[in-house]
């Protein structure tokens, strides 16, 4: 899979989704720089109604608003939202703000996350990557179900390719995933030790949960007329490696291999516009294969683990979640 990556990102032809979003509201969280800013600019050609930017420093969400608009000379509404991934009661709230106040909701690209090099805690007692990449985003990503199934009651019956989308931003890195944890009783437990396992691990791990979550998401009956997928943007020249600490030669390097933002976004933006199967894997533009591990029996039980352990935290949080669930 590895040496398939690589051949495929040096010489992979992107689709360019063509597409005319007049009257669609689209969300992407981390949107004020890196992948989430380029796909904001796809979308933005292409006329929605509404686009929100989710980020958590309001004030660079409204430097890329004005960017935004004068890369596409886009005349339609562009919001700014605050969103925190690292409190949940930030997650909670926006979610609340958006079956609130949007009358539809089109497509949710939940791309926000970090990558570190060291052990980093939130202010809620969870490992950073832990919360960010994956408890926050399964839990912003259950909580707009409502939303988006309301909307895919507007769409004509045939219309599979215009139903809304809910797409998480994953990684090609979770093949290479250790995750040592797996065997464990309690396994986001086990994970959130200091020095249980290699920090970086947790990273490209924390991307395999969000496969888990879109493909527990999406067989939920609140899903019904929802594609929910995970999309792998490809190596790119982003902002995610900004807290690695990496000397500026290899940050040469990568950038010299790496895709510029505006492309890897281009697989976000044929995984929100696309009709997909349920939970579908996507990387390079086109339908993939996930983890052969994944699909064993060994790989769905730690599917239904990982998901049950995140309910327990999700339901103390935001109790509207068992409902959405059980629905």
């Amino acid at each position: 899979m590895a040496i398939s990556t690589i051949f495929h990102h040096f010489f992979a032809r992107l689709p360019e989704t063509p597409a005319n979003l007049t009257g669609r509201v689209f969300i992407v969280t981390g949107s004020n720089t890196g992948i989430g800013f380029a796909l904001a600019v796809h979308l933005a050609r292409r006329n929605p109604a509404r686009l929100i930017l989710a980020v958590r420093d309001v004030t660079k969400g409204e430097t890329a608003k004005k960017e935004i608009i004068a890369q596409t000379g886009f005349t339609g509404s562009v919001e700014v939202w605050e969103l925190d991934m690292a409190r949940f009661e930030s997650v909670k709230q926006f979610a609340e703000r958006a079956n609130q106040s949007l009358e539809r909701l089109d497509g949710a690209v939940l791309n926000a996350g970090i990558s570190l090099w060291k052990w980093t805690m939130t202010a809620e007692g969870w490992e950073s990557m832990l919360q960010i990449n994956a408890l926050s985003t399964g839990l912003l990503g259950v909580l707009l179900l409502p939303l988006l199934q309301r909307t895919s009651n507007l769409a004509a019956p045939d219309a599979f390719a215009m139903a809304p989308h809910l797409t998480l931003t994953g990684s090609a890195g979770m093949f290479l995933a250790k995750f040592t944890d797996r065997s464990k009783p309690k396994i986001l437990e086990a994970m959130n030790v200091e020095g249980g396992s290699d920090v970086m691990d947790r990273y490209i791990t924390s991307k395999l949960f969000d496969l888990f979550i879109a493909r527990k998401i999406a067989a939920l009956n609140q899903a019904k007329g929802v594609v929910v997928n995970v999309v792998d943007p490809g190596l790119c020249a982003s902002d995610l490696a900004r807290d690695l600490g990496l000397s500026a030669f290899i940050i040469a390097i990568l950038r010299a291999i790496a895709w510029t933002c505006s492309k890897g976004a281009l697989n976000l933006l044929y995984g929100v516009l696309n009709g997909t199967p349920p939970g579908a894997y996507i990387m390079f533009g086109k339908l993939c294969q996930p983890p052969d591990w994944t699909l064993t029996d060994t790989g769905l039980r730690v599917e239904e683990q990982i998901w049950n352990e995140m309910m327990d935290v999700w339901r103390e949080i935001s109790p509207e979640v068992v409902d959405i669930v059980a629905a």
